[in-house]
Parts: C-alpha cells; sequence; structure tokens
C-alpha cells in the first residue's frame, strides 16, 4: 500500500471513529476451547460479517473475501499474518488486500491485530474453530468513546453450507458479542473463482 492510500486510509478510520459511538465495549470471550494454531493456518472464504461501520472501512463494498493466515518466519511462537484479500463490488473489481499482523497474545487463539503504525491495534480472537468453519471477533475501544467490532465466519470452502452458517451466528449472537444488534451481511462468493 502506498503511503498516500495509507494516509487516506489512516484520516478516514481517525474519522469515522469520531462519528460512531456505539453502546457497548469490547467483550473478551474466550478463544475456542479446541483451537490450534495449525487448525487455523491456511486458507479461509468469509461466508459473513457482523461490522460496525469503522471496521468495514476496508471491506465497505468486499465481494470474494478471503483470509490467509500463516505463521511468521521472525518473533514470537504464534504470532501470525492474515493477508485479508477481496475484489470491489464484483468478482471483476479491483483486487484490495490488507495484511494484518497478529501478536499472540495468552491464551492461544487470543492475538492483538495490527495494520499500520499509527492504527491502535484490535482484540483478535477465534472463537470457534473446527477443520472446516472458524469464527473470529475482534474488537477496539477507544477511551470509551467507541467501540468497533466484527465478528467474521468463515469457511474452508467458498459455498459452504447455509444450515452451519446459521448455527454458527447463533453461537456468536448467544455470546452477546453484537452489543448494537447489527445485521449479519452474507459476503458474496459466487463467480468469485
Amino acid at each position: 500500500m502506498s503511503l498516500k492510500r495509507a494516509l487516506v486510509f489512516l484520516l478516514t478510520f481517525t474519522f469515522s471513529q469520531i462519528v460512531i459511538d456505539t453502546e457497548g465495549k469490547c467483550l473478551l470471550p474466550p478463544p475456542s476451547a479446541n483451537f490450534t494454531l495449525t487448525g487455523y493456518y491456511g486458507l479461509w472464504y468469509e461466508a459473513g460479517k457482523i461490522q460496525t461501520a469503522g471496521g468495514a472501512i476496508f471491506e465497505k463494498d468486499c465481494v470474494c473475501t478471503t483470509i490467509q493466515v500463516e505463521p511468521k518466519k521472525a518473533g514470537k511462537p504464534g504470532d501470525s499474518s492474515a493477508l485479508n484479500s477481496c475484489r470491489k463490488s464484483s468478482p471483476s473489481g479491483k483486487y484490495l488486500n490488507a495484511t494484518g499482523q497478529l501478536t499472540t497474545m495468552n491464551p492461544p487463539g487470543k492475538w492483538k491485530e495490527g495494520f499500520f503504525v499509527a492504527v491502535p491495534k484490535v482484540d483478535y480472537t477465534v472463537i470457534y474453530l473446527d477443520k472446516d468453519f472458524a469464527v473470529e471477533y475482534d474488537c477496539s475501544d477507544f477511551l470509551g468513546l467507541y467501540t468497533n467490532y466484527c465478528i467474521h465466519i468463515m469457511a474452508r470452502v467458498s459455498n459452504p453450507d447455509p444450515a452451519k452458517i446459521q448455527a454458527l451466528l447463533k453461537f456468536a449472537e448467544g455470546l452477546g458479542l453484537n452489543v448494537d444488534k447489527l445485521p449479519f451481511k452474507t459476503t458474496m462468493q459466487k463467480g468469485c473463482w
């Protein structure tokens, strides 16, 4: 990403944070009881998400969204990177990507995620994981003035079972993570691959 684009992103992100005021604060759900790094690493297709406006700056018009999670070659064990990629508005739209740096926390399955030096890091937790699906919750709270959060439901295939997606959505909602009662948005994956 060029310096100009990074500055525009930072200013947009900062402004959006000023005008967004959610009722809740970041919650601290535990990571999935069966979380393993090897189980989480690899390519995920985003099935859908619940996301505040501040968290949606990068993903606002995204379709064909994928997340490639990999271990970092340097750093502490568990430090990872998450390459978030998508197409803008349509499968043939502009390719967008942003790589989050995941700094491991305890217990395993929790990280601090950062994209740019001047942007505050977010809490990033894998709250559900099996061989085919993952649910990730990330959240940032700035001085109690605003809270941004995302709940991402991801699958190893681009056309996952809708019943399983609904069950995972119910699971995340049952944890009380969607404090603003935002709608779930299915991520278009048709025609992407």
